[in-house]
């Protein structure tokens, strides 16, 4: 005559629980590893901290903007645009366009070959030249005017990506 339940029935279905779920969560670890593979792809754009100081003509010098690395990733200046908005007015520069009407110099300060392939990092600095308009109250890139008191918002974006490296406004 049987008086209770024998402990040794319950092990065999709680070793078959236990490995159905180990099975389960190994599953799911190589499918999600695997499909993590796919979405590798994406370029990552540098981030940077910049300052930009813009400075007008004075005793022959041309005006420009000179933009100081801080600190963040290095990027090259041929991989870069730099947009300058001024209220609804918006132009972006390239060292493609120096020497031309847009933009006279895009250059490191100090690289005497003026080479667009020059990496900027941390504590270097480049300067884009513009042109004098009204006699020492402002600079022109292009069509596009910067004037005295008005805020210029100014962006720094990686070509590849499109995406913001930096940015920042000042006042003439």
């Amino acid at each position: 005559m049987r008086t209770g339940r024998n402990p040794a029935d319950a092990v065999s279905p709680v070793v078959g629980v236990m490995l159905m779920l180990a099975v389960t969560v190994m599953i799911a670890a190589i499918v999600s590893t695997y499909a993590g593979g796919f979405s590798g792809g994406a370029e990552k754009s540098p981030q940077s901290s910049i300052r930009a100081t813009p400075v007008l003509a004075q005793n022959n010098n041309n005006p420009g903007i000179y933009f100081e690395h801080e600190g963040g990733d290095p990027f090259m200046l041929s991989s870069i645009n730099v947009v300058l908005r001024s209220g609804d007015n918006e132009t972006s520069l390239s060292a493609n366009d120096a020497g031309s009407s847009k933009v006279q110099s895009f250059t490191e300060v100090g690289n005497s070959w003026g080479s667009s392939d020059t990496t900027i990092k941390a504590g270097d600095t480049f300067f884009i030249g513009g042109w004098d308009y009204g006699s020492g109250t402002g600079m022109q890139f292009g069509s596009m005017v910067l004037t005295n008191n008005t805020p210029i918002t100014w962006l720094v974006v990686d070509k590849e990506t499109g995406k913001t490296i930096s940015t920042g406004e000042f006042y003439l």
